[in-house]
Formats: structure tokens, sequence, C-alpha cells
């Protein structure tokens, strides 16, 4: 996906559908894009004063910085953060003096629901989060942008669906993620995180992460532990299975190559790690999601829900 969308360009779309009476209500995306701001272009929007009513914004910086003011508070906005505000609302947000450019990618929804949605996480969470562009909530923002650019979505219905997947990323982001995220971990154990994301796919061991991070095995293992839940090695095969998911899904490759491509070199070791953290086979998720019902998530007796996303 990431590959994909490092070659898009830079455009933004807006929805003017003439809904049937019955769907007046329901969650749909008003605009979506991409935009590169520079000093001379003199961005600023102010929500108290918007054309728009009843709009609900949610904008990620990509590169460089912004700046959001709400209410009193001013908020700076660099890379891998966002921010989710209403219109009309007392803020705004704007490219400031201090930042040459802010590159950004943004949706805004309209919609009961979505207004739930705003409300709920602002109450309980804030108006602005640092979130890695790795996570679900953003990926699934930039598909759907690339559909739009791919012309995917040109239907109310469709459109619609796509609004109501984004709120459940939303509710699932900020109920599971940035409760943990409010706990910064400690620099040495994410340094560690950082350190077996980046290098997952390579022959990483426990000896490797320790002297990245000047902590002893023993004491790396504990601290991570206590931190994460996870030992570090239980932690590396987890992501590993993660990224193999993706690749299972969403490529041709054989079990042999994604074995390779996320770190584990003997096919069948990795699929004794892959059933140890899944509760099935490589070949039994990919099945199931090539069958004819594409299931998001498989609940399992042993396990629990997994995503399959």
């Amino acid at each position: 996906m990431l590959s994909k969308f490092d070659e898009t360009s830079e455009n933004t779309y807006g929805f003017d559908f003439k809904n049937p009476t019955k769907l007046d209500h329901i969650a749909t995306i008003k605009s979506i894009g991409i935009e590169h701001r520079k000093s001379e272009s003199n961005y600023f929007w102010d929500c108290s004063s918007r054309v728009e009513t009843d709009i609900f914004i949610f904008q990620y910086t990509l590169s460089g910085c912004g700046e959001i003011k709400i209410g009193e508070e001013v908020h700076t906005l660099p890379k891998d953060h966002a921010f989710l505000v209403t219109v009309p609302e007392d803020c705004q947000y704007y490219l400031p003096t201090s930042s040459d450019d802010w590159k950004f990618i943004f949706i805004s929804l309209a919609g009961e629901e979505a207004r739930s949605c705003w409300e709920y996480i602002n109450s309980n969470h804030g108006y602005v989060f640092k979130i890695s562009m790795g996570k679900k909530i953003i990926q699934q923002l930039i598909a759907t942008y690339i559909d739009v650019q791919n012309s995917q979505l040109l239907d109310v219905y469709r459109v619609s669906h796509r609004a109501y997947e984004f709120l459940t990323f939303c509710y699932r982001h900020f109920e599971t993620r940035v409760d943990a995220e409010k706990t910064e971990l400690p620099s040495d154990i994410e340094k560690a995180v950082q350190f077996i994301e980046k290098n997952f796919a390579t022959l990483l061991n426990i000896d490797d992460i320790s002297e990245h991070t000047g902590l002893s095995k023993y004491h790396l293992s504990r601290k991570f532990k206590s931190f994460t839940g996870y030992s570090p090695l239980n932690y590396l095969n987890k992501y590993r299975i993660e990224q193999a998911i993706h690749l299972l899904q969403h490529t041709s490759k054989s079990i042999k190559e994604i074995s390779a491509d996320v770190g584990i070199i003997d096919p069948n070791y990795f699929c004794k790690v892959f059933r140890r953290t899944t509760g099935i086979s490589p070949n039994s998720l990919r099945k199931t999601k090539a069958s004819q019902h594409a299931f998001d998530f498989l609940i399992t007796d042993n396990h629990g829900i997994i995503d399959l996303d």
C-alpha cells in the first residue's frame, strides 16, 4: 500500500451526491485529499467562519509542520501528528511563519454517526494526537484516498460504506491505542521497538536488540515485557506474523517467499510460529480470505479474535 501511496499525486476530491432522502443523515465523505502547502501559500482555515457546517475533519501531517489553535491553546503539528475538529468550532489551523511547508492528508465527513464519533473522541482523548503512519487508521485513510484517485468510489452507497469504515477505525484506534500511547515508553524500550520493527526481516536475535539499546539481555527482557506485555523475541515474532498476514492476503507469494520476507528462513518453522500465534496455518488463512466470504476477523476457539487486516 505505501509504495502506491508514495507515487500518488497531490489532489483534493469533493463529493456532492444528490442523496436519496432516506440517506440524508447517514455518514458520508464530503472531501478527501493530499495537500502540500508552502510558505507563500498563506494557508489558514478558521473553523468558526467556514461556509460549511456540520463537517468533521481528520487531518494528518505527512511532512513539514503545521499548527492548530483550539480555543486559546496552540498545538504544533509535525510529522505523524493528527487532529480531529468539527465545523463550526472555535479553532484555526494554518501554516505558521515558523514552518516552510506542511504536507498532509485529510478527510472530512458528515452525518450524525460522524458527529457522535468526533464528540466521543474529543471528550475522552482530546483533539491532537501523535499517530505513526503504520497504524491502521492511517493506512485506511491512505487506502481510501487511493481508491478515490483510481475512480473506485463513484456512488453514494460505496462512499458511505467507506465513511463508516473510517469511523470504525477511529473508534478502534482511540479505544485500543491512545491510552497506551499516553504512557510513553521509556526511550530505551521505544528504541528497541523501533529497531525490531525496522529490522524484523533480518536474522534478528536478542543479542542484536540488547546491543542496540545498551541494556543487558536480562534487563532488556524484564523491562521490555513490563512495558509492552511481550518479551523482545515474542514481540518480534508477533510483528513478523502481522506482516506475514498482510502478505498472505495481498500478494500471491509462496509460503517460502513470505517466510523469507519476514525474516524466518525455515518455512516449516515459520508455519509453526504462525499457527502458534494465530491458531491456524498460513494456507488456511489465505483460503479463508479468498473464499466467498472475505472476513476481516477470524474467531477461533483457542485464540479469540484474530485481526486479518
